[in-house]
This record gives structure tokens, sequence and C-alpha cells, in this order.
């Protein structure tokens, strides 16, 4: 795979979830008083409305298969039309299957599949939530537990659609790259979320003159 190229596109796609809404409220963390948990309702509401309701989950499928369709990766797609509807389909399948693990596996484990910014101040500190809560997550006790779903639904996902590229592809070779760029995507959104209120005010003094 053209891993490098594919891994820039993702990155941009990333970066531009904060103009569609991703950079939204942060929840009260379950650490601090005022935590609700999910309800099993909101827990399915995530995943059929937040997501798959959602522009950006199609915005990014499309962003990500760019990357192919330019390096024509697979090349036995070509760059065809319907080569660029097979790489979003696989893309679109990939992060469904991906979001699809992480919310059922943290419902399972009673885990909170919800990003919550950190309540420090610093760059680095902040930072730091970012990536560490790509891997964490909260109990219902509030403390912070390896998210095994997030992992789980990052590399499976990339190894199962690895399945249905052309035989050359090894699913764990090649798909457990592509697992990889899966995480660094968790990671490069959660920073924006983080980051979510800064973006937000940077963002909105661009208005039209």
């Amino acid at each position: 795979m053209n891993l490098g190229l594919r891994s820039g596109i993702l990155c941009l796609v990333a970066m531009s979830c904060s103009a569609l809404g991703i950079a939204q409220s942060a929840p009260v963390p379950p650490d601090a008083p005022g935590y609700v948990s999910l309800t099993a309702k909101q827990r399915s509401d995530r995943f059929f409305k937040e997501y798959l309701g959602s522009p950006f989950t199609y915005i990014a499928a499309a962003g990500a298969a760019s990357g192919g369709q330019i390096g024509n990766d697979p090349r036995e797609w070509t760059r065809s039309w319907e080569g660029y509807g097979k790489r979003v389909g696989t893309t679109f399948a990939m992060f469904t299957v991906d979001d699809g693990v992480h919310e059922a596996g943290d419902a399972a484990l009673g885990l909170d599949p919800r990003y919550f910014r950190c309540r420090c101040h610093g760059g680095l500190r902040r930072t730091w939530n970012a990536v560490e809560m790509s891997f964490l997550a909260y109990n219902g006790q509030g403390r912070k537990r390896i998210d095994f779903p997030q992992v789980a639904g990052a590399y499976g996902s990339a190894m199962l659609v690895t399945t249905w590229y052309p035989k050359r592809y090894d699913p764990f070779v090649q798909g457990v790259q592509l697992g990889h760029q899966q995480m660094g995507l968790v990671v490069a959104v959660n920073v924006i979320r983080e980051y979510g209120p800064e973006l937000k005010r940077f963002f909105g003094n661009f208005k039209p003159r």
C-alpha cells in the first residue's frame, strides 16, 4: 500500500473535522462531580446518529480513499471512478467496523467511549492527555483502563478490509500497517478534540470582509 501518501491524507482529513463539529463541548469526566454515564440508548445513538448520521464519516472515507486514488493503490483497481468507488467503500467499511467494535466493546466492558478533555493547563499535558486517551478509557468508577476495544477495532477493521484487496496484500503485514494509521488518526482527532475551543476561536476570526 502507498502508506505514506494515505497517512498524509488521513491526517488532513482529521484536521478538517474541527470545521465539522467534532470539536464539540466536552462531557464531564467520570472522576469529576456531576458525571452521568451513558445509557444503552445513548450508546446506540452515538453509533447510528453521531457516526452514521454525521457528514464527517463520509467526508473522512472519501478523503482517505483519495490517497489510494492518487497513488493508484492497489494498482489493480486503477484510477477509474469504479476504482475510486472501491476505495471509498473499503475505507467506509473499515471506519464502520472500527467504530462498531469500539462502541460495542466498551459497552460490554462498562467503559465510556467518549473523549474527555484534560482538566489541566499547558500544551504538553493537554497533548499527552489526547495521546493517552487514545488508548485508555474511563470505567464506571472513574478509573482509567486500557481501551482494548479501541485498539481491537482499529487493527481488526484494517486487517479485515485487507482480505478483499488483491492477493499480494497480507492482512498480517499491510493490514497491521494500516491499523497503525488507524490509531494515528484516533490520536489526531483526539488532539483536535482537546484543543476544540481554541480551534473554534481561531477559525472564527476568519470572517469574510
